[in-house]
């Protein structure tokens, strides 16, 4: 008896929502959310409930705009089963992101990775980038505040390897 394929995995990139400027002596990492931001996570969390997405992990920046981001997601679609912060989605590079999706989606049959760009669209490049039609589809525009960028990784498939995600949908709070 054949067993059968592993589900297909799933990669879940957020960039967070619209963050207030830096106001003069404030870092970067603590910009928190505006009202838009707020209004675009809100819009975020009704598109994910209405179709079903829940990510099994996610991986968010410890950036104050990001946590703001997860916070409304959840207060929304309820607590998330594994939350994990790491201070390598604000500090360091794509690779980063790459890492996290080929070392640790494994644990989970879908994660979400809440970020920033330029890394998110980075990311997704190098993910998409056995399909170049995809990419310019996906992210022909950027990475937009609050969007939601879906791809697939075939079963057997390492979803952290160039090229072996399936582009499914790049959702943005201005579609709504």
């Amino acid at each position: 008896m054949t067993q059968p394929p592993p589900p297909t995995r799933r990669v879940f990139l957020v960039r967070h929502a619209n963050a207030g400027w830096a106001l003069p002596g404030t870092r970067d990492f603590d910009r928190g959310l505006d009202a838009a931001g707020r209004d675009e996570a809100a819009q975020l969390a009704a598109t994910m409930a209405i179709n079903g997405f829940r990510p099994d992990r996610v991986y968010c920046s410890p950036a104050r705009r990001c946590v703001e981001t997860l916070e409304v997601l959840s207060s929304r679609l309820g607590p998330f089963p594994a939350v994990d912060h790491r201070e390598a989605l604000y500090l360091e590079s794509h690779q980063a992101y790459l890492d996290l999706i080929a070392n640790d989606h494994a644990e989970a049959g879908s994660i979400m990775i809440i970020g920033h760009n330029p890394m998110l669209e980075d990311t997704a490049l190098v993910l998409l980038s056995g399909d170049p039609a995809s990419s310019e589809e996906a992210l022909g525009m950027g990475f937009p505040t609050a969007g939601l960028m879906i791809a697939d990784c075939a079963p057997g498939a390492d979803p952290g390897e160039p090229g072996n995600a399936t582009f499914i949908a790049l959702m943005s709070p201005v579609d709504a």
